[in-house]
C-alpha cells in the first residue's frame, strides 16, 4: 500500500486514501488516493499480474454524485466520478484523441450500517467536488459538504439555427448530460429570431442566474453581451459570467477557451466536449471588451473582432454555404481569392504602452433554476429545465443533496432521486425520458418570476470612450495613421478567428490590448493563401510576409475610401464607413473553466 501512495507522485499531497468495492459488485476491489489534481485507482481483488494503476485527472472530471442501493438489506453507500478523459481513437483511419466519458462508481461498504458508510462516501464527493471547483482543501482539511457552493444555476440560450443547424441535438446528447453530472441547475431556452437574445437579457432578473451560456456561434455572444450593456444596471449586469458552447460556424471564443486551457486544439463535438467539460470546472476569467462606434453614432460592445476587407468578405460572403458548417470558410475563401479585391483607406491606431506590445507566442494547443422568466416580447414557451440525464442514478437512488427520510424502496420499486422534485415542461424534439426537474437545493428567497426591468434598445450604456475623438474629428495626435491600399484589416482581441484560425496566439482574455493586423495590396495569391494556412498552427508570424502587419494597440480607427465593401462586428455585418474602437479592460467576465493569470496592460 505505501508503494501505491507513494506513486501519486513526489511532492503531491495525498489527501484520501481508502480501499473500496466496485459496481456493479462482481468481488472487486480498488484502492483509491485522492491528491490536489489527480485520483489514483488501483485494483487489489482480484490482484492483477502487474503493478497497473488507473490515473484520472481531475482536470477531466465533471463531477461526483453520492448514492444508494435499491435493495433494502444492502447498507453500502456509493459514489460515483464522471469524467471524460482523453483517449486514443477507435477508428483506425483516424489520428489524435477525443474525450469520452468514463463513470467509475466505487461501493462504501466498510461499516455495519448505512449512515457510517454514506460518510465516507460524502466526504470522498465533496473533496472531488472542491478541487473540480477551485476550492482548496488539504489533508489537514475537515472535508464535508459544508465547504461546497449552492449548485450553480445557469440559463442557457441556445441557438438552433447556428451552424449545420444541429445545436439542438448536440445539446440533448452531449451538454446537458455532462451539467447533469456537475449538479448544475439550469433553463434551456431556444432563440427564435435575431436579436432574441439581446431583447431577452435586458429584461431578465440576473439574480436568479450565476451564468449565462450562450450555445451556439459567436452571433449569439454579442446578443448577450450588448443586451446586458444596454440595461440600465449595466456596470453590474456585465460581471454576470458568461459562458459559450460552440456548436456554430466560427466558434473562435471556444476555441481561445479551449487554447488557453492548455488543451490539445479541436474541431466540432470535440470542441463542444472540451468547453462543456471547462464550464464544469466553473472558473471565471476578467474579459476586456472593445466599445465600437460606426458612422451612424451606433455604438456597441465587442467581444472578438472588427473586420474589413478579405476576412469580413470571406465571413459575409460565405452565408450562403452555413449548412456545411465550419468548412464554409474555406470555400469562402477560395471564392474570394479568386476575385480577390484590394480597399482604399485610412488606418489609424493608438499604439500600445512599451512593455506590452510584444508578448511571446505560447506553444501549448500540443498539450437550477425553474420557472418562468419575465419577457415583454411574448411568453418563453419553448423552455425546459434541469434534465434528469444520468444513467448511475437510475441503477442507484440518487443521495446528494439530504438523506431522504421516506422508506428505503423495495428492488422492484422504480429509481428515484431524492434531490429532485417534478415539474413538467414541453419542448419540441427531445425524448419523452427527458423529465424536467427542479432542484430543491435551490436558495430560498430567490423569485423565479421577479418583475421585469423595463429598457429601451435604444439606450446605451457602458464606459465612456477616453481615447476616441468623434468620427467627425480628426484622431487625437499620439495616434498613427496609415493610407493604403489593404487587402484585409482586422483588429483582434482573441486568440482565435475561428475554431481553426489561430490568429493572434499570444491575446489573452484580458490583456488590455487591440492585436491590430493588416495585408497591404501587392501580396500575391500564393502568398496568402500560406498565410492563411499558417494560422490553423498559429506559424503565420514565423514567414516574416512584408505584407503582413501586426501592432498591438489601445484603439483604432478605419476609414473607407473605397466605396463598397463589408465591415463586421464580431462576424456580424454593420454599416459601411468610418468606424472606430477601444479596448475596455477587464470589463465582462468570461467561464473559462480554469484560473487564467490576471494581465494587466495599463
Amino acid at each position: 500500500m505505501n508503494m501505491f501512495l507513494g506513486a501519486c507522485g513526489e511532492g503531491s499531497e495525498t489527501l484520501l486514501h481508502g480501499e473500496f468495492g466496485a459496481h456493479p459488485p462482481k468481488g472487486t476491489r480498488f484502492a483509491l488516493s485522492l491528491t490536489r489534481t489527480e485520483l489514483h485507482i488501483q485494483r487489489l481483488v482480484p490482484k492483477p499480474d502487474t503493478d497497473h494503476r488507473t490515473v484520472l485527472q481531475l482536470i477531466d472530471v465533471v463531477g461526483c454524485h453520492t448514492m444508494r442501493s435499491h435493495t433494502i438489506a444492502n447498507q453500502s453507500a456509493f459514489f460515483s466520478v464522471y469524467a471524460y478523459p482523453l483517449k486514443k481513437r477507435k477508428v483506425a483511419v483516424s489520428s489524435g484523441r477525443v474525450r469520452q466519458r468514463t463513470a467509475r462508481t466505487f461501493q462504501v461498504d466498510s461499516a455495519e450500517c448505512y449512515e457510517d458508510n454514506l460518510k465516507v462516501a460524502e466526504r470522498w464527493a465533496a473533496a472531488i467536488k472542491c478541487l473540480v471547483l477551485g476550492i482548496p482543501i488539504s489533508s489537514e482539511t475537515e472535508i464535508s459538504r459544508s465547504l461546497l457552493p449552492r449548485p450553480r444555476r445557469l440559463l442557457l440560450l441556445l441557438n438552433p439555427f447556428g451552424g449545420k443547424g444541429n445545436a439542438l441535438q448536440w445539446c440533448q446528447n452531449h451538454i446537458l448530460p455532462m451539467i447533469t453530472e456537475a449538479d448544475i441547475g439550469f433553463n434551456l431556452i431556444q432563440t427564435e429570431r435575431q436579436n432574441h437574445a439581446r431583447e431577452l437579457v435586458q429584461n431578465i432578473n440576473l439574480a436568479e442566474w450565476d451564468g449565462i451560456v450562450s450555445i451556439s456561434g459567436d452571433g449569439l455572444l454579442y446578443e448577450v453581451i450588448n443586451g446586458l450593456m444596454e440595461r440600465p444596471d449595466w456596470e453590474e449586469a456585465i460581471k454576470m459570467p458568461l459562458g459559450i458552447l460552440p456548436c456554430g460556424s466560427g466558434n473562435a471564443v471556444a476555441a481561445a477557451i479551449n487554447f488557453r486551457a492548455g488543451f490539445e486544439q479541436t474541431l466540432g463535438q470535440e470542441l463542444l466536449t472540451s468547453c462543456t467539460l471547462l464550464l464544469c470546472h466553473g472558473a471565471v476569467t476578467p474579459l476586456d471588451l472593445v466599445s465600437v462606434t460606426t458612422a451612424s453614432g451606433s455604438r456597441s460592445f465587442s467581444f472578438l473582432s472588427v473586420a474589413w476587407g478579405f476576412i469580413s468578405d470571406v465571413d459575409i460572403e460565405s452565408e450562403k454555404f452555413r449548412h456545411i458548417g465550419p468548412a464554409r470558410f474555406t470555400l469562402g475563401t477560395m471564392v474570394r481569392l479568386a476575385a480577390l479585391n484590394t480597399y482604399r483607406g485610412r488606418l489609424s491606431y493608438l499604439p500600445a504602452p512599451e512593455g506590452t506590445a510584444h508578448r511571446p507566442i505560447l506553444r501549448s494547443i500540443t498539450m437550477a433554476a425553474n420557472g418562468s422568466l419575465p419577457f415583454q416580447h411574448g411568453p418563453l414557451h419553448r423552455t425546459v429545465s434541469d434534465l434528469g440525464l444520468c444513467k448511475e442514478r437510475h441503477s442507484l437512488c440518487f443521495q446528494e443533496v439530504e438523506p431522504s427520510d421516506e422508506p428505503t424502496p423495495s428492488p422492484s420499486s422504480p429509481p428515484s432521486s431524492s434531490s429532485f422534485h417534478s415539474s413538467s415542461f414541453s419542448f419540441e424534439n427531445l425524448p419523452e425520458e427527458l423529465v424536467a426537474d427542479c432542484r430543491e437545493t435551490r436558495e430560498a428567497g430567490l423569485p423565479m418570476t421577479a418583475p421585469a426591468v423595463s429598457l429601451s434598445p435604444q439606450q446605451v450604456h457602458g464606459p465612456p470612450d477616453e481615447f476616441l475623438a468623434p468620427l467627425d474629428q480628426p484622431v487625437p495626435k499620439s495616434w498613427v495613421t496609415v493610407e493604403e491600399d489593404f487587402v484585409s484589416v482586422l483588429a483582434i482581441y482573441q486568440s482565435h478567428l475561428g475554431a481553426d484560425l489561430f490568429m493572434a496566439p499570444f491575446a489573452c482574455f484580458n490583456d488590455g490590448l487591440i492585436h491590430l493586423f493588416y495585408i497591404k495590396a501587392g501580396i500575391s495569391r500564393a502568398a496568402l493563401i500560406r498565410l492563411f494556412l499558417a494560422t490553423e498552427k498559429g506559424t503565420h508570424f514565423d514567414m516574416e510576409c512584408p505584407h503582413f502587419i501586426h501592432i498591438p494597440v489601445r484603439a483604432f480607427r478605419i476609414e473607407p475610401l473605397t466605396r463598397k465593401g463589408i465591415l463586421t462586428i464580431d462576424g456580424e455585418r454593420v454599416e459601411y464607413g468610418p468606424i472606430q474602437g477601444q479596448i475596455h479592460h477587464a470589463v465582462a467576465n468570461l467561464i473559462t473553466g480554469v484560473n487564467q493569470v490576471k494581465i494587466t496592460a495599463f
